[in-house]
């Protein structure tokens, strides 16, 4: 057949034959930079600040030591000894199976998480927000889970499970006068961050589901971190030296990993999560960290600290990162 095909096209000779076509190489993952370390620096303190309720009259205070030793104390205890750690949502054990294994479907999913009344109500608000429809489907809402899962996807739907079964440990834990503050908005910077690092994971090759729960698991040590200030601060103030506060994200960062490892997470998030920012760590730890960055910056903006246009702001970020800062804006539309 081949032979009678080249004779009718005029190419019986090997002469004539074209040269196969070449083979175009696999494109190279698209490599996101982790943020510049001294930019990175400069948005945590302002983050921190604006979380502690620190302002320019805010005096000094002298129990930085201290903290940092409790700090270092609490994150050598095992997790199970660690009282103002959260425990583990019930529903994780679930959602990293099906995260292991493929065949999982939808349809299998669903019905596992069907039992769970305020669950289903939370995906159900979730499937009906505007921006999981087209226009023409706005006035159609989703009343059955089995249809919630077909618009969010099996990504989709681990993902909201996974922060819907998290928020209520959250809320759970009984706050002092400076978590009390701060939990809300370290809670609404975590839900930010995950998205983030969804989004840009898909350029390194990265898993978007788990760039979405290291996002989610990154800041919970600084969660605890604040219920520690709150029993051992004696001032009115919190520190804020910048050498206290990279010495906090630091021991804060080692108990989220301590946490994600001790709630069964594969080694994928737990070391996107411990090498964040590293300019040697993975692709993945590398769109985690600027997925942070980028969801402080967009907290900050939100909250009148600075224009969206501030300098700034937009240091050291490309297209990407750019597109990520406005789709953080628009996520409760």
């Amino acid at each position: 057949m081949k032979r009678w095909l080249d004779r009718l096209l005029g190419s019986d000779s090997e002469e004539s034959k074209p040269a196969p076509a070449p083979v175009a190489p696999a494109p190279a993952p698209v490599r996101v930079r982790a943020p510049d370390p001294v930019h990175a620096q400069q948005v945590d303190a302002l983050f921190y600040r604006w979380l502690a309720g620190i302002t320019p009259n805010s005096g000094p205070s002298s129990d930085e030591k201290i903290i940092l030793v409790d700090l270092a104390y609490m994150g050598q205890l095992p997790i199970d000894e660690i009282a103002l750690a959260p425990s583990m949502p019930a529903l994780f054990p679930q959602l990293l199976r099906s995260m292991r294994d493929n065949t999982v479907s939808g349809a299998d999913l669903a019905r596992q998480l069907s039992q769970d009344k305020e669950l289903v109500a939370e995906i159900l608000r979730e499937a009906n927000r505007p921006c999981h429809h087209p226009h023409y489907h706005t006035n159609d809402p989703v009343t059955t889970v089995e249809r919630a899962t077909m618009l969010l996807g099996v990504n989709g739907l681990r993902m909201l499970v996974g922060r819907a079964s998290l928020l209520p440990i959250i809320i759970s834990m009984t706050p002092g006068p400076f978590s009390q503050l701060s939990t809300p908005l370290l809670w609404r910077q975590c839900e930010k961050c995950a998205l983030a690092a969804s989004v840009l994971a898909p350029a390194v090759r990265a898993n978007p589901v788990e760039a979405y729960f290291a996002g989610l698991l990154y800041n919970l040590g600084l969660i605890v971190s604040f219920r520690l200030l709150d029993q051992v601060n004696t001032e009115p103030a919190l520190p804020q030296s910048e050498a206290f506060i990279i010495a906090l994200h630091a021991q804060a960062r080692a108990l989220s990993v301590r946490i994600a490892g001790a709630w069964g997470f594969p080694d994928t998030v737990t070391s996107a999560i411990e090498q964040a920012g590293q300019p040697d760590g993975t692709p993945l730890s590398q769109a985690l960290a600027l997925g942070d960055m980028i969801s402080r910056l967009r907290m900050l903006v939100d909250s009148a600290h600075f224009e969206a246009d501030d300098p700034f702001v937009l240091e050291g970020l490309d297209a990407a990162g750019l597109a990520c800062f406005e789709e953080l804006q628009n996520e409760d539309e």
